[in-house]
């Protein structure tokens, strides 16, 4: 079983123990972590992260914006600057952020800055929207 550790700025989110499998949305992919798996640092992109629990059949959701993930002996690290779980998210503002986000890309005075901004806010919104 992996220990799983959830941790944004303000607070430790997750600490949870018998985890039978971590998703991780990676920068370049979602990873999947099984017990046993090799040591590994990574950077996360907003995203799903997903958790099952041992016995469970179905996975636990969390949103969360970029961050870190270390996998190591003792387990799965998550450090995010944000996270959220379904019941935390007002959908109505993601939706609004999203559709935000999408009119500021269309743009065509944009600058590369503000494309990267407004990727990681759809990015982000679009995960709260998936969680």
């Amino acid at each position: 079983m992996i220990n799983l550790t959830l941790v944004t700025p303000s607070k430790t989110y997750l600490n949870q123990k018998s985890v039978e499998e971590v998703i991780i949305p990676a920068y370049r992919g979602e990873i999947a972590i099984l017990d046993g798996h090799s040591p590994l640092l990574t950077t996360l992109d907003a995203g799903v992260l997903q958790y099952k629990l041992e016995g469970e059949k179905d996975f636990h959701r969390v949103a969360i914006s970029w961050g870190y993930c270390e996998v190591g002996p003792d387990g799965v690290k998550v450090l995010s600057e944000t996270c959220e779980s379904a019941k935390d998210v007002d959908k109505e503002r993601a939706k609004q952020t999203k559709e935000n986000a999408i009119a500021k890309l269309m743009d065509k005075d944009i600058t590369p800055e503000l494309i990267q901004k407004y990727q990681r806010k759809l990015r982000r919104a679009q995960a709260r929207l998936d969680v």
